[in-house]
């Protein structure tokens, strides 16, 4: 009775099992990410600032707009690089699969059929066969390279999904940042065009002074000047909101024409952030940022394949195993049917390969050094970020508040100097400087809600909260 492939399969496979725990090459050592991220995060922040416990995840809502929650809402459902990202852990995951099947035996199905002449005895005539069966082959994974190739996979695949997370922080945070800079020229276009209602009415005053000759020509020429100005800045605001509907309408995976669909072409006053700060400490808004896990992810690819490296050191085996039925005949003779059989064990071990591979072990460590001083920098430019955010947000508070008492002191000195000069008190050239401070602490107040707001989106952004991806999104790539 022949023996069969199962039998030895299993035979084959407890062999190697117990081999590869005692022999298997191990991945590089590393700390983990939690002890790596101690090693370098301070204490507390450096930057003191009013907390509050806001929810990270959902940053947008903190500024009580719904137009703005709608957006990043939208964006992040219909961003066509999201949904390219999303192919791209799904293809790292295929990768996985195919690297886990090189662990397991293949088994194949064989067919074969063929017609001969033969022409020299014995015998002469025509020769038919014909056969099928089962044929298995398999390497076993000895010392560990395949497996380490599946852990360099998995962790291709924790890196391309931390990465689609980092996309969709970045892209919610550009977003509301485009956003809030069209609420600002808007808000801007609105500033023009109340300042040249009020040198219109300069410019009419003077007119009809100099009609019962109480002005100057000089005078309205000045207010005309003055006029003239304002006119020249409205063009290049309209198209600043242009600009900034068509980048919009980029984000959302929209034509520039279809964007209007949100109202956001309404003007709409900027929004305003919360005073306060997310409680978090540097540790754990480390381990939240998505480009610090994909940092990590490289490392942990690395530290698998300088183990993969490694194996190529140790002699690698294959087996290859054959079972079926071959039916021949010749002319004139009756059918003969055989069971046919094989086995093979094929083993190769390197002696001499000039160093290639000590120096792809080389090579493997200097990337898996690489990636380390990556995740490191990483690390740093990201406390720089939120230390920095923080900074611009608490001053970026201050800053508005004493903008707006510099703008009630203009608004009332402009006011008390058209009185005047109405009453003949004072020339126009105070009016004219009048006019000049309203207008520069305007948009000087306008500046600092935008930067402020700015600020926020900053802060969020570093502290790496602020995406929802979306369920049927979610589903998909963890599939």
């Amino acid at each position: 009775m022949k023996p069969s492939i199962t039998p030895l399969l299993k035979v084959m496979a407890a062999g190697a099992l117990l081999a590869l725990a005692a022999c298997a090459v191990q991945p590089e050592s590393h700390a983990d990410l939690p002890h790596t991220v101690q090693t370098i995060a301070p204490d507390a922040w450096h930057v003191d600032a009013p907390q509050d416990s806001i929810d990270a995840d959902a940053w947008w809502s903190q500024f009580g707009d719904p137009v703005l929650h709608r957006l990043v809402e939208s964006v992040l459902k219909g961003n066509l690089d999201v949904q390219a990202a999303a192919e791209r852990v799904k293809q790292a995951q295929a990768v996985t699969v195919q690297q886990r099947s090189a662990l397991l035996p293949e088994l194949n199905a064989t067919a074969t059929a063929a017609y001969q002449r033969q022409n020299t005895p014995p015998p002469l005539g025509y020769v038919r066969e014909a056969g099928i069966g089962l044929a298995a082959s398999w390497t076993p994974d000895v010392f560990g390279g395949e497996r380490l190739a599946v852990l360099a996979a998995q962790a291709q695949v924790s890196g391309k999904q931390a990465a689609l997370d980092e996309l969709r922080l970045a892209l919610a945070a550009n977003a509301a940042a485009a956003y809030i800079d069209l609420r600002w020229a808007q808000s801007e276009l609105q500033i023009l065009d109340d300042n040249r209602q009020i040198r219109s009415r300069a410019l009419n005053l003077t007119q009809r002074r100099l009609h019962y000759g109480l002005s100057t020509q000089l005078d309205v020429a000045r207010a005309q000047n003055q006029l003239d100005d304002i006119d020249a800045q409205i063009p290049q605001v309209q198209s600043t909101i242009q600009h900034q509907l068509s980048l919009i309408a980029v984000y959302s995976g929209r034509t520039p024409e279809s964007i209007d669909g949100l109202l956001l072409a309404q003007p709409d006053p900027l929004p305003v952030p919360s005073q306060h700060v997310p409680q978090t400490l540097p540790s754990e808004a480390l381990l939240r940022r998505p480009d610090v896990r994909t940092a990590y992810a490289q490392v942990e690819q690395r530290a698998a394949e300088v183990g993969a490296s490694k194996a190529q050191r140790y002699p690698q085996f294959r087996l290859n195993l054959a079972d079926g039925l071959l039916a021949s005949s010749y002319l004139g003779l009756p059918t003969l049917t055989d069971n046919l059989f094989s086995a093979a064990l094929n083993a190769a071990s390197p002696i001499f390969n000039a160093g290639r591979i000590t120096a792809g072990i080389d090579a493997s460590e200097s990337r898996m050094r690489e990636s380390q001083l990556g995740l490191q920098q990483t690390m740093l430019q990201a406390l720089k970020e939120i230390e920095d955010s923080r900074s611009d947000l608490t001053h970026g508070a201050v800053q508005v508040d004493r903008l707006g008492s510099a703008l009630d002191a203009s608004n009332h000195a402009l006011r008390l100097s058209d009185e005047l000069y109405k009453g003949g008190a004072s020339s126009f050239l105070d009016v004219l400087a009048a006019q000049e401070a309203y207008l520069r602490d305007d948009e000087a107040l306008n500046q600092a809600k935008r930067s402020h707001a700015l600020a926020a989106v900053a802060l969020y952004r570093s502290l790496g909260g602020g995406w929802n991806a979306p369920s049927d999104s979610l589903s998909s790539t963890e599939k």
